[in-house]
């Protein structure tokens, strides 16, 4: 399925950053990969990079950089290149995940067929609904505000009522539009039944499900309806040539690259192995990872007026367990959490103002102009790095997503040779923003 791939996500290999910003910068240093900068004027058309069946222009670029989000685009339009390696690292996984056959192992194919005839079963009856749609006429805005408001007067309606009825009609009518479309269909379905065998069948497509036993033949007619619906409003979206829709065509475009992406991860973490000696080799070398600040583990009940909140430290000063004061100010759903010195988290703050918490202190704060908090500390626990025993777990897949960020990186050097990838024109996207 080769196509050329306007990518719609810069975090294009999030994990192979380090391969852009660190392999690929020693490769740009000793002049490889990198062709001398053409003086001529760029167009949309001005080829970036190129490879085997690989070329990425000047739109193409521009396209990825209109979608970043303002922090994105700061960095890259101070990095312009970084942002074209990883538009370049992206493709390479879809065009080796192609070329290699890898994807079709993991069911990649049906995957994209599930997705093309989903998008466009969905977009035929959208478009087809739209040219259905009957336009809203005054007198379906009065009666509709005579519904909503009956004791005003429908001529002194107000501009953004009228707005928010004809909008609220639009869509009423465009559901009876999408409604009319399925019905006609269903009419033409016939379901025959043959032992445990149910059949829908019309317009030269048949569907069948065995039935289970006990299972409900109504619910199971369902199902059927909805997988021939499905197929029947696809063919017709091929008929119509929706498929050549653009718009269409870039979602297939980065449905396809998203989960070429996942499936090159996939087959490169079945490569690598974390032995239990690594683990602890690797939690040794990097102790201050595993640090934990100071925390308190408590809990906030809140109430609507200082008066129950006081009501609350009351009851908790006296002995009363905190489950059963919970319930009776109506918190149901109070969970013991860990709170830590942090000034972005209120209740943290509030608890380590005073230096360290102690077990069974109370707190009352308000947050908001009517919601009162009383927090109880359950445990203070002092920080430090967490013993190995409980956080192997955790190491162990740290090391593991470390490997395969460098078998990322390796694979992706081994891509940029294989297919030949050159970068040109670069003066095209200095301070692009």
């Amino acid at each position: 399925m080769k196509r050329a791939l306007l990518l719609t996500f810069f975090f294009l290999l999030s994990a192979c950053g380090t391969q852009s910003s660190v392999s690929e910068k020693k490769e740009v240093s000793k002049g490889k990969n990198l062709q001398p900068v053409k003086e001529k004027a760029c167009s949309p058309n001005t080829v970036l990079a190129e490879g085997k069946g690989l070329k990425i222009t000047l739109s193409d670029y521009k396209y990825v950089e209109g979608l970043l989000s303002s922090k994105s685009k700061a960095f890259f339009s101070a990095h312009p290149e970084e942002l074209l390696k990883r538009m370049v690292n992206r493709r390479l996984v879809v065009e080796y995940v192609e070329d290699s056959g890898i994807g079709k192992k993991y069911g990649l194919d049906k995957e994209i067929e599930d997705f093309k005839k989903d998008y466009l079963s969905r977009l035929y009856v959208s478009e087809e609904a739209s040219k259905r749609v009957k336009p809203v006429t005054d007198e379906e805005i009065v009666k509709r505000f005579k519904e909503l408001f009956p004791k005003k007067d429908p001529s002194k309606m107000s501009k953004g009522d009228k707005e928010f009825i004809k909008n609220e009609l639009r869509v009423k009518h465009y559901d009876e539009a999408v409604a009319s479309i399925y019905s006609e269909v269903e009419k033409k379905l016939k379901f025959e039944r043959k032992g445990n065998l149910l059949t829908v069948s019309c317009c030269g497509i048949e569907f069948s499900h065995k039935l289970k036993k006990g299972e409900d033949e109504k619910f199971a007619k369902e199902r059927l309806k909805d997988e021939f619906f499905k197929e029947y409003f696809y063919r017709k979206a091929l008929e119509a040539g929706l498929d050549k829709n653009p718009q269409f065509q870039r979602m297939l475009t980065e449905y396809f690259a998203t989960k070429a992406i996942d499936v090159f991860r996939k087959e490169l973490e079945k490569g690598i192995t974390v032995s239990p000696e690594e683990v602890k080799a690797f939690y040794q070398q990097n102790r201050d990872k595993f640090f934990m600040p100071d925390r308190v583990k408590a809990v906030v009940i809140l109430v609507d007026s200082k008066k129950k909140a006081e009501e609350v430290k009351k009851l908790l000063e006296s002995g009363k367990p905190w489950q059963e004061v919970a319930r009776r100010f109506a918190n149901f759903r109070v969970q013991p959490k860990f709170y830590f010195k942090d000034t972005e988290d209120p209740v943290g703050a509030l608890l380590f103002a005073e230096g360290k918490p102690k077990k069974g202190k109370i707190v009352i704060a308000q947050f908001g102009d009517k919601t009162f908090a009383t927090v109880y500390v359950l445990d203070y626990v002092p920080g430090g790095v967490l013993p190995y025993e409980k956080v192997k777990k955790y190491a162990e897949i740290v090391l593991r997503k470390k490997k395969l960020r460098e078998a990322e990186e390796k694979k992706l050097q081994e891509l940029w040779k294989k297919y030949s990838v050159k970068l040109e024109n670069l003066d095209c996207i200095k301070g692009s923003s």
